[in-house]
């Protein structure tokens, strides 16, 4: 069976574009944070440019930087499962990938105001949205394989 990718698709890459521009305007944010608390390259929140910073400024810099290293390393798992799910869902996976984005805007602020254990905000709405693109795709590539 051929998997005919039609014009809803375009709904799936409206929202890994989504997606990925929100983890470009995070890592900005880092960029932002580094002008900021004076945290020059290449130091990641541990080096030498961020020992001189107050414990406070140390926290918020650090927090900063980590909402964008999380961003970073879930968003091509994220991508993949939209592409994936989209090919055979398209509507359903763009409303996963919004859901995602929704929670990934709420985790970011909150971690950023309030720390690490505000995560449980926007963790949720991005666990399960992923989750659901993973169920999507495997279900209906199973389908369309194994079940033939």
């Amino acid at each position: 069976m051929a998997i005919i990718i039609g014009a809803n698709f375009g709904y799936t890459v409206l929202a890994a574009c989504g997606i990925a521009l929100q983890c470009f305007i995070t890592g900005i944010s880092v960029v932002s944070a580094r002008k900021k608390y004076n945290v020059a390259y290449p130091d990641n929140g541990g080096g030498r440019f961020a020992d001189k910073l107050s414990d406070a400024d140390w926290v918020a810099f650090n927090n900063i930087k980590r909402v964008s290293d999380n961003y970073s390393e879930q968003v091509g798992s994220v991508l993949c499962m939209l592409l994936a799910a989209g090919m055979f869902q398209p509507k359903i996976a763009a409303g996963f990938g919004a859901v995602y984005m929704l929670g990934r805007f709420v985790y970011g602020r909150a971690y950023v105001k309030k720390g690490p254990e505000a995560r449980v905000y926007g963790a949720p709405l991005m666990g399960i949205s992923f989750m659901g693109l993973v169920v999507t795709a495997v279900y209906n590539a199973a389908l369309v394989t194994v079940f033939a």
